[in-house]
């Protein structure tokens, strides 16, 4: 009898241990959430910000709207013309000496000659807090006939 006794005392105490450990499982789970939700929230935040890439028609709308049209070819290929007298250009290479003189509040539309380093360009914004990003498709080699 005091081996029964004995047995279900201890029974009951391995049952009480294991409802304490189970209840503090929870805490830890919610904790560890905690801590991956803000990892989570970084991840969206980043992938909010994407360059888009438009065509000339939609650049010249959106420039008659207020964004800006920012030329990252070089001055000698700059010297052969531009997409618009309204265009600032700020070549590649300059970019990081000159990330102050691109406005955070307008929409950026980036073109060079054929869209590659428009699109390298538009990706340097985006990695440097830029939200309003656009790559005008083809560059100034796709640029229709100004009437």
């Amino acid at each position: 009898m005091n081996k029964l006794l004995a047995f279900s005392f201890c029974a009951m105490m391995l049952a009480t241990a294991c409802n304490s450990s189970e209840e503090a499982k929870p805490e830890a789970v919610a904790k560890k959430v905690e801590v991956a939700q803000p990892a989570v929230a970084a991840v969206v935040e980043q992938k909010v910000a994407e360059v888009v890439t438009i065509d000339w028609e939609k650049a010249f709308e959106m420039n008659k709207a207020g964004a800006v049209l920012i030329d990252v070819r070089t001055p000698a290929e700059v010297a052969k013309g531009m997409a618009s007298a309204a265009a600032i250009n700020i070549p590649l290479q300059e970019m990081p000496q000159r990330l102050s003189e691109f406005p955070k509040d307008k929409d950026l539309l980036i073109y060079c000659r054929s869209g590659k380093r428009s699109m390298a360009a538009s990706k340097f914004l985006v990695e440097n807090g830029y939200t309003r990003v656009f790559n005008i498709d083809g560059g100034i080699l796709a640029l229709p006939p100004q009437k």
